[in-house]
């Protein structure tokens, strides 16, 4: 980050009790050191074997429409997407992969289905599109429907879907379908996948470690509709109210226009509206933390994936809960530009200024899910990227109670996104430990 950046606006040090104040800038240096111990995570196993219509479209139909594939420059997955256009008066039809269903899927096991879908003419812009996981007896009748849903803009938009198997001897699988079609609709779908387990492979962390005790958690089981976070887990989570400019103050944040949980992922909607660029930070509450929502040390655990989304970034931190920057220090883990890599820093007590500071540069990417640990005790702070450790210092460690922010904003090029630019920020899950 540029070192001249902007101080916590004071209005945070009288908020605490609505939103638990928290700064609107970071200071981290544009120059970490590599890590070399930070590969990029390899991509989950699916029980689709066509995954993006690379060469054909074996394995899928259309349900009241017509299937083809087509070169796409930009395609999220490879060079090439589906294309299935509504077939006649038709007002619903479908992409079905109901040939690559798993058959005799064990009772109680969880699956996730993923999908990037888009408008396929400006016809079909506006239009409601669902990726759904669909569970069915073994002659073919439909049991249960798990659904995400979303409204089909011109860009890709990521789906994600997770429901776990009620019955014995059923079979697991997954289609997409756009409703309230016309004439002439059409609609592209590429990278889609079907895998067991959690949302992004990796369940959430329960229970304490050596030298840790957890007290905090959240696997976001409950659903929240755009609009009702965090009012609906406010027990749990606060945010940075509507309004508020972030750092480089080309972005506003907008939790009631961004932040909503679904199918065990919580999502930001990173968009612009009316010319507003829509971010959000949120807040865990958590327990034994003082009237700031600091503690004076924690573990924080963090399971997340991004849409490359340019213009948009991550700045999630420990931030003093003295508000006195760059004296008191400042942690950062993960942080990056969307459609980049990640980084870390940790901002040294006593500081001088923004480059008096740790870092370390990666070569993972936000588009796959990654496990991010910040480990803060007297003295050390370490940084685990996916089980590796990729930075542990010693020497002028922050000391003083610090809070989590999960802060996504807009990047700091002084050039503000493009206001077709949107895409989704995904966590999975979060746990937080203390010191035993």
């Amino acid at each position: 980050m540029n070192q001249n950046i902007l101080r916590p606006l004071s209005r945070a040090r009288v908020a605490w009790a609505l939103v638990m104040a928290l700064p609107l800038a970071s200071a981290c240096s544009p120059a970490p050191e590599p890590s070399e111990s930070s590969e990029q995570e390899a991509p989950l196993a699916t029980a689709i074997t066509n995954t993006s219509f690379e060469t054909s479209t074996s394995g899928w139909s259309s349900w009241q429409g017509t299937l083809t594939r087509e070169a796409r420059t930009g395609a999220p997955e490879g060079q090439y997407v589906a294309r299935v256009t509504v077939s006649g008066a038709a007002t619903m039809y479908s992409l079905d992969g109901a040939q690559s269903g798993i058959p005799n899927a064990p009772q109680g096991q969880s699956y996730t289905a993923t999908a990037y879908v888009a408008a396929g003419n400006s016809g079909t812009v506006g239009k409601p599109v669902s990726l759904i996981l669909r569970e069915k007896s073994s002659g073919g009748t439909t049991y249960k429907l798990f659904t995400a849903d979303a409204t089909l803009t011109t860009g890709f938009q990521r789906l994600s879907v997770t429901g776990t198997l009620e019955r014995v001897g059923d079979t697991v699988d997954v289609y997409v379908l756009q409703n309230q079609a016309v004439t002439g609709n059409s609609l592209l779908v590429d990278a889609v996948t079907l895998v067991a387990g959690s949302p992004s492979g990796e369940p959430m962390p329960v229970g304490d470690l050596t030298g840790w005790r957890q007290v905090f958690t959240d696997d976001f089981t409950t659903n929240v509709p755009m609009g009702q976070f965090p009012a609906a887990v406010s027990s749990k989570w606060g945010v940075y109210p509507d309004g508020w400019k972030d750092t480089s103050k080309n972005g506003t944040y907008s939790p009631s226009k961004v932040v909503s949980i679904q199918n065990g992922v919580l999502n930001k909607y990173l968009h612009t509206e009316n010319g507003v660029h829509m971010i959000a930070a949120i807040l865990p509450k958590i327990p034994g933390a003082n009237s700031s929502g600091g503690l004076p040390a924690g573990r924080y655990a963090v399971r997340f994936r991004a849409d490359a989304v340019p213009g948009y970034k991550t700045a999630w931190m420990l931030w003093p809960d003295s508000e006195v920057w760059p004296r008191d220090g400042e942690i950062d883990f993960p942080e990056g530009d969307l459609d980049g890599t990640l980084s870390g820093f940790m901002h040294r007590q006593n500081g001088t200024s923004g480059g008096d500071q740790d870092a370390v540069s990666t070569t993972a990417r936000f588009t796959s899910w990654h496990t991010a640990v910040i480990e803060w005790s007297p003295g050390r702070c370490r940084f685990l990227l996916d089980g590796a450790v990729i930075l542990d210092k010693t020497s002028r460690v922050p000391s003083t109670p610090m809070h989590w922010v999960l802060q996504t904003e807009t990047d700091l090029s002084g050039t503000a996104p493009g206001s077709t630019a949107a895409g989704n920020v995904q966590i999975d899950w979060v746990a937080v430990w203390v010191p035993q």
